[in-house]
């Protein structure tokens, strides 16, 4: 009669003992959780060290914390340690399948480093996420991987995606311009550019490509109102410099 009192006796010890590994795992991940983020805060104020030291935290309590691993890749790629930065982000998107944001920042350290095709699976595996918050952002970098490269018919179809997913995001817009200018849809290049230029601030390139689209469609007077903005606000830009005289200057 006592085999079953002794089993009873022995699962509990071992639910006790579960129970208290479960409670040292979720201690340790609220520990890397916590410093992760501080982490995260310290790296966009530029306070490097800071953020190593909480990042070593993090990883100490967690070495496969996802995010942590993410974060130090990123830090590591600003002190230009690539060969520490690929390590990190490989760890970070493979402790978490569904880290989108990681798969970005890869997207976006590889795209850097020339492995292109490799960058375009990374962005599309973070888009592929339904929980992801940003699509706009991968499809947005997979195209200026493409377009930094005039690449542009690769280039193209990320960034309208990008668009349809944040119909403001300025470099889409800027560069569908671009694109659309060069490839004489000369009407979808206004559109475009007119969009840049209701959601960001001037710059001369955008500036400028803005007067010449107003002069191949013949609108005299956008093209001399945009030229003066031009000159107005960036007189010394070689953009600025390379203008013709104002076309209603008289005299």
């Amino acid at each position: 009669m006592r085999a079953p009192r002794l089993t009873i006796v022995l699962l509990a010890a071992l639910t006790v003992g579960c129970a208290s590994m479960a409670e040292d795992d979720a201690r340790k991940q609220r520990l890397a959780e916590t410093n992760a983020e501080l982490a995260s805060s310290f790296l966009q104020r530029g306070q490097l060290e800071f953020a190593k030291e909480r990042l070593d935290k993090a990883l100490a309590a967690d070495p496969n914390h996802s995010q942590a691993n993410n974060i130090m890749a990123l830090l590591q790629w600003r002190f230009k340690d690539y060969e520490a930065a690929e390590r990190y982000f490989q760890k970070a998107v493979h402790s978490r399948e569904n880290n989108s944001e990681a798969q970005n920042n890869f997207g976006a350290f590889l795209c850097e480093r020339g492995r292109v095709e490799e960058a375009e699976k990374l962005f599309k595996r973070a888009v592929a996420n339904p929980l992801y918050k940003t699509p706009a952002i991968a499809y947005e970098n997979a195209g200026l991987c493409y377009a930094n490269r005039k690449m542009y018919a690769q280039a193209e179809p990320f960034f309208r995606e990008a668009l349809q997913s944040d119909p403001r995001r300025p470099p889409s817009l800027f560069h569908m311009a671009r694109i659309s200018f060069d490839a004489g849809r000369t009407l979808a290049a206004r559109g475009f550019i007119q969009r840049y230029l209701e959601a960001t601030e001037d710059t001369p390139e955008s500036l400028i490509l803005a007067v010449q689209i107003e002069r191949l469609l013949g609108h005299k007077n956008d093209e001399a109102s945009y030229a003066l903005r031009l000159r107005s606000k960036f007189p010394t830009s070689p953009e600025a410099l390379k203008l013709q005289k104002p076309v209603d200057k008289k005299g």
